[in-house]
């Protein structure tokens, strides 16, 4: 008689997995490219899943405006991600930063509060406006003129002003 009862404990434990694995992957659902369409406006979070130009990808940083397909910020994915309630939270995240929705936008040179965005590394081919900031040779410099192939540090007079406080020198430091 006990080896009846140890049997359906057994069964009903492994249909309430089964059960409770069902009803996981139900709350999944592939995503509707109309509700992540992707907004230059938005900020999105590392993670965050847009469609554009009728394909999917995949926020790798924490970024607003910048293109996915042309952009490192967004790696390309293979099929349709699923938008669990994992996803949806991110999708809204990135809705809530509409303008009219979202406080006021960073300052150049600045990132969403509490995050810090590493400038891209200076090239020489490069065309740069006042106010773009690069990296070369362990600093951050900002460009104060419009600037092409002139190397941050080195023009007379100075095209590029170092940003001493930058918190991508002091990640370095730390790190």
């Amino acid at each position: 008689m006990s080896g009846i009862v140890a049997r359906q404990s057994l069964v009903t434990t492994l249909l309430l997995f089964l059960g409770l694995g069902l009803t996981t992957a139900a709350l999944a659902e592939p995503c509707d490219p109309d509700d992540s369409a992707w907004d230059p406006s938005r900020y999105y979070k590392a993670g965050t899943a847009v469609f554009h130009n009728d394909r999917w990808f995949e926020a790798r940083l924490v970024n607003e405006g910048k293109e996915p397909g042309i952009a490192f910020d967004w790696k390309a994915l293979d099929e349709v991600p699923e938008c669990d309630s994992e996803q949806k939270a991110k999708q809204e995240a990135a809705e809530a930063t509409e303008p009219g929705k979202q406080p006021a936008a960073p300052a150049p040179g600045e990132t969403a509060p509490g995050v810090c965005e590493r400038p891209e590394q200076w090239r020489f081919a490069a065309e740069y406006e006042p106010g773009n900031l690069v990296m070369h040779g362990g600093m951050v410099w900002e460009a104060i003129e419009t600037t092409g192939g002139d190397m941050p540090g080195m023009e007379e007079p100075p095209l590029w002003q170092e940003v001493e406080d930058h918190c991508a020198l002091k990640m370095a430091t730390e790190g």
